[in-house]
């Protein structure tokens, strides 16, 4: 129960975890990419935040971007067991990095083409302080699970999967607060709560 999930939620959680695994495929002995690496004549932009490593290519005002910027969902940001400290953190800094490189057409890994990638950049950036202050507004000076905080913002009823993608969305919310000082972590190993400053 390290982030407060009841023990019946938490095994419905881990099967359907295990649903993702066949898509999983791992590469021996990558050739490596960073920032300013050149492939066919892209250039790499490193756009962490949806995803640890993430990459974007760029090439004449093209982005290739993945599911950096979608153009009608919010991309998922989530904090997961071994991933970055502060992927809210991160994402926003690439959403910074979008507005400055300023593509003029942006392919997302699905949905349509984005023709104004820093207006819709900035639109997330909004999105995600409304979002900081909802999971403020679920603070208080009493401990809660990152569990118990994704019910306050996301609601009870939602599936496991979504359950799943609510509770480590709300943890990657809840350590960007915790990074800027407007939220305190407590506890340990096995149970990890968080309080108004």
């Amino acid at each position: 129960m390290r982030h407060g999930v009841p023990a019946d939620v938490t095994e419905d959680l881990i099967i359907q975890g295990h649903a993702f695994a066949p898509f999983i495929r791992y590469a021996i002995d990558p050739d490596l990419l960073h920032e300013g690496s050149e492939v066919g004549g892209w250039q790499a932009l490193e756009l962490p935040g949806h995803a640890d490593g993430h990459l974007g290519f760029l090439r004449d005002g093209v982005l290739i971007a993945g599911d950096h910027l979608l153009r009608r969902i919010t991309p998922a940001v989530g904090l997961y067991p071994e991933s970055r400290p502060d992927p809210l953190g991160d994402y926003l800094a690439s959403l910074e990095r979008t507005i400055e490189v300023a593509p003029r057409v942006v392919y997302p890994g699905h949905g349509e083409p984005i023709h104004d990638a820093p207006t819709r950049a900035r639109e997330l950036i909004e999105h995600h302080r409304i979002r900081l202050d909802d999971h403020i507004a679920a603070l208080s000076a009493e401990p809660r699970t990152a569990y118990e905080v994704s019910l306050h913002v996301f609601g009870n009823e939602l599936a496991p999967t979504q359950r799943r993608f609510a509770v480590a969305e709300t943890l990657s919310h809840l350590e960007r607060l915790v990074h800027g000082g407007r939220a305190a972590r407590s506890g340990d190993d096995n149970r990890v709560s968080y309080t108004s400053p």
